[in-house]
Formats: C-alpha cells, structure tokens, sequence
C-alpha cells in the first residue's frame, strides 16, 4: 500500500503530535521548576511551577478524554477492519494509563498548598504522573511504528531507530511545553498578578528551558545515523533537515533575546512567533521520521511533499544522489 503526505496533512498532523507531546512537556516543566526552585530556595521558581501545573492538568485531562472518546467510538461506531479505531484493547490500555496520569497529577495539583511543607512528598505524584504521559506516549509511537514497518519486532531492537526518534520526540515536547507555558503566561498576566518581577524572571527561564531541550534535540541525529549508517540513505532527507535546523536556529535565537531581555514581557511579538515557530520544527521532523521509516523498509510505502519539492527543484540531481 502506497500513503502520500501533502503539505496540508503534515502540518495539520504535526499540529496534533505537538499537542498531544504536550501532556508530557508542560507537567515536565513544572516538575523540574518545582524540584529546582525547592533545593534552590527561588520562590519565583515554585510559583511558575505552580501556574503551569495548571496547564500541564488541562493537558493531561485532554489525553484522558481523548482516549476515552477513541475507545467509545471503537465500541460503537464499528469501524470496519483496518480502522485503526479497532484496536480496542491498546486504546483500553490507553484510558487506564492516561486517568493514572490524570490522579497523580491531579494529586499533584490541589494538593499544592497542603503539602508546600512536604517538597519531596508533594513531587511524587508528579513524577509517577510524567512516567504514565511517557509510557503512553511510547506506546503510541510504537503502535504507529507497527502499522509504518508490519514485520518489526514487537519490541524494537535496542539499535532500532525508533529509539533515537522517541528520545527527540520527548526532547521536543519538552521544548514545546516551555513555548506554550510563555503564551501561557501572556495570557495569565492580568488574572495572576505575581508582580512584574516575576513575569520578567519567570519568562526568562521558560525562554531558557526551551533553548536547553531545543539544543539538545539535535544530538539525537548523531544517534540514528549510527544505528542506521547500513541503511542510510540522505536523498529525501536533505531537505527538510535543513529546513528542521533553520526553524530550530531561528527558534533558539528568539528565545534567546528573550531569556536575554530585562523586559521579556515587551517582546509579545516574538513570543507569538515561536509556538509557529516549534510547530514547523515538529512538521518538518514529522516528514523526515516518515522517510527514516520508509528507508529502513525494502519497498517505497510512503511519499512525502517533500520528495516532489526535491525533484522540482532538481536537488537530487544537483547533489547526485538520485
């Protein structure tokens, strides 16, 4: 079977990965503030903890219902054989680890003040929480990477690429949570007026936490080269890598002026930019993990935008791999 991915069905998939990587990114962050700004003594730390967690509960009460929604209409919608709606008993396992995720950080939410004495006891939930978001998120992948590669091992051989790609995978979302807590904290300005100081500290540091994972991210290209260097085939994946470092440079860039700014709050501009910005990195890493896919098989299954953008502007022949 043969699947081609326009441009549209790229961005609005990416769109969706973001989103959903988000579940994890979001509670991520908060918990790393949280445990930071406890050993450090940084109140501002604790507080930005705390306004995220909100958005990291909203993030996880998503998954939850998205789950439980997918697993209703696979019970009574009858969708026919190849739907993935079908595999009733993942999407099970879904809802069970997802309203896991959904009590231990709920937990971790209203329990915020009663514990601030108890940091350690406090970030427990939070933690079991984020392990249930990357396990599920795990699965997801791998049940995806089932449907993309049929004949691979139901567990993933430890030189898999799939590996590599699910470490950048949660890189990113991390690095995308930090980009929606800065919009985030735009909009809770007027609602949660901590002072301007901390609006000025607390953008920095989101502005910071996006630049370490979004760095990071990269090493892990390094990593599937290796474990594919047999395979390795650069043809189609030229184009949107370099696309990939140019949004992700650009991205970086921002964010540092604004985690460089003594007034990060006047750059509203800037941070609108970046959540478009981290939405064409994932678009874009989206296209070259379907060609990663694609290459490691025998026969051409799927065909990005991409491709035809290559041949039209005759890159393949200009680098002689075609």
């Amino acid at each position: 079977m043969h699947f081609f991915f326009s441009l549209y069905d790229s961005l609005l998939i990416s769109l969706g990965v973001m989103l959903l990587v988000c579940a994890l990114g979001v509670p991520a962050l908060s918990f790393l503030n949280a445990a930071a700004g406890t050993l450090r003594r940084k109140l501002f730390m604790v507080k930005l903890a705390g306004q995220l967690s909100r958005l990291g509960l909203m993030f996880i009460l998503a998954l939850t219902l998205i789950s439980a929604g997918i697993l209703a209409a696979a019970f009574f919608l009858e969708p026919g054989p190849g739907i993935w709606m079908e595999h009733q008993v993942f999407w099970k396992t879904a809802v069970y680890i997802s309203g896991a995720a959904l009590f231990f950080y709920g937990l971790y939410f209203l329990t915020w003040n009663r514990l601030a004495r108890w940091p350690v006891l406090h970030l427990i939930p939070a933690a079991a929480a984020i392990a249930c978001c990357k396990l599920l998120l795990g699965l997801l992948f791998l049940s995806l990477w089932r449907e993309l590669e049929p004949m691979s091992p139901v567990h993933p051989d430890p030189d898999s690429i799939f590996w590599p790609i699910l470490v950048q995978l949660f890189l990113l979302a991390i690095a995308a949570g930090a980009v929606l807590g800065m919009l985030y904290l735009l909009y809770r300005r007027n609602l949660d007026d901590f002072g301007r100081d901390y609006y000025r500290y607390a953008l920095g540091l989101l502005a910071k936490w996006g630049i370490f994972f979004a760095v990071l991210s990269p090493l892990t290209c390094v990593w599937v080269y290796f474990v594919s260097r047999e395979t390795f085939d650069p043809t189609y994946l030229i184009l949107p890598g370099a696309g990939f470092a140019l949004f992700l440079l650009f991205l970086i860039l921002i964010l540092l002026r604004i985690a460089r700014s003594q007034q990060p709050m006047r750059h509203k501009p800037a941070v609108l930019l970046c959540p478009v910005l981290i939405w064409l990195v994932f678009t874009l890493r989206l296209v070259t993990y379907l060609e990663m896919a694609d290459m490691v098989t025998e026969e051409e299954v799927l065909r990005t935008f991409m491709r035809d953008w290559a041949e039209y502007l005759g890159l393949t022949d200009i680098l002689g791999l075609s």
